[in-house]
């Protein structure tokens, strides 16, 4: 064989080679992106907390302009909601509500962001008696590069289908 023979076969060889590594470096990295964790770290516990603990305060407040603000755009879209519009899916909260994580889980979505998946309860007190526990459900996307959040509520059966899935 000659020399330019056996330098075809090798380039040949080593392009194969480079496309397979990078085909199983992006699917290891669209799996690692795709799971989703329990979150252990107390200080993202606490901030994401402190995130839903906001909207539910602005929500109990009636501060539709700040409810709006901060409810993601993808929710405000598909549920086609207005400012004027923003507080009527939350009729079960009452003054002085606050939210109390119980569960929660987190995906990275990109180096920036990671969408967090909460269930807790919303409760409201007075002087006299506390109300009853609300089942509440919450996804809140955080902005590292920005230092910006975004929350949305869902339901529980797409939280249950989310973790069965994701895991």
């Amino acid at each position: 064989m000659d020399k330019k023979k056996i330098l075809a076969i090798f380039l040949a060889i080593l392009a194969i080679v480079v496309i397979l590594i990078s085909t199983f470096t992006n699917n290891s990295k669209k799996n690692e992106q795709s799971k989703i964790y329990i979150v252990t770290n107390y200080s993202n516990f606490y901030t994401v907390s402190s995130c839903i603990n906001r909207f539910v305060d602005y929500i109990s407040n009636k501060e539709s302009d700040n409810v709006f603000l901060i409810l993601s755009d993808n929710y405000k879209k598909e549920n086609k909601i207005s400012k004027e519009s923003v507080l009527n899916i939350f009729d079960g909260y009452l003054d002085n509500s606050y939210f109390e994580a119980d569960k929660m889980y987190y995906q990275n979505i990109n180096s920036n962001i990671t969408k967090f998946y909460v269930y807790g309860k919303v409760s409201a007190s007075n002087a006299f008696e506390l109300s009853d526990n609300i089942d509440a459900y919450f996804i809140v996307y955080l902005d590292s590069s920005n230092k910006t959040f975004s929350v949305e509520p869902y339901n529980a059966d797409s939280f249950k289908e989310v973790l069965k899935n994701g895991k």
